[in-house]
């Protein structure tokens, strides 16, 4: 068996020092440099991000169909701010399409509980009016595709219902006034302008009430 000198073991953990302070001084600046870059893919990759279009949101209104001459707002004789959002069916709904009918356009949430109070009765109005030519958009708030679709089956809604994924629109829409609330409710006429609105669930009455502001004079 070979003999180990003294002087041979001293060097031994004196190299594996060596060695180990070797790999740490290779491998912090490594992790730091790994750090750096992942930061800057990070925020690119961020900023990127936001300022992709897709496609969803509110939209420039066309000139030809903006009947008021002034600026799309959300106000009483006011042309409505238009958007394009999509359906619980990956369809999409752009609302200046709609110009040509009455529009009741309501934002709700399955979780408010006045939202699910009236919605028996816009259901209800919309079998009424709809010979007259009244056309319902249910803007959803932020909720999944499967939420928006069980509160339609639940109410048997059949008119369009799209979603407001990042509240863009109901942001534009300034909804409740100055509380922010739903529902709220804007009634458009057959030229994109808004003549009444509503905070709050509507009654059978009320419906009928603010209906009778944009729907056309019954035939006969």
């Amino acid at each position: 068996m070979t003999a180990v000198s003294d002087e041979t073991l001293e060097e031994r953990p004196q190299r594996r020092r060596e060695w180990s302070g070797g790999v740490q001084s290779l491998v912090l600046p490594l992790a730091l440099l790994a750090a750096i870059v992942g930061g800057l893919w990070y925020w690119q990759d961020r900023d990127g991000r936001a300022g992709v279009d897709d496609g969803f949101g509110v939209v420039a209104l066309p000139e030809s169909k903006n009947a008021t001459g002034r600026g799309p707002l959300a106000e009483v004789s006011r042309a409505a701010p238009d958007f394009v959002l999509e359906t619980p069916s990956a369809g999409t709904l752009r609302l200046s399409d709609l110009q040509g009918r009455p529009v009741l356009l309501n934002f709700w949430a399955s979780w408010c509980p006045p939202c699910r109070e009236e919605m028996p009765e816009i259901v209800s109005a919309y079998e009424r009016y709809r010979p007259r030519g009244l056309q319902v958009v249910a803007v959803n708030l932020q909720e999944p595709d499967r939420k928006a679709r069980e509160f339609a089956s639940d109410f048997g809604m059949t008119f369009p219902i799209v979603i407001d994924r990042d509240s863009e629109v109901a942001d534009v829409w300034r909804l409740g006034g100055p509380i922010d609330g739903i529902p709220s409710s804007y009634f458009i006429d057959e030229a994109g302008v808004i003549r009444a609105l509503y905070y709050g669930p509507m009654s059978q009455e009320t419906l009928d009430e603010q209906l009778e502001a944009i729907l056309p004079e019954e035939a006969g």
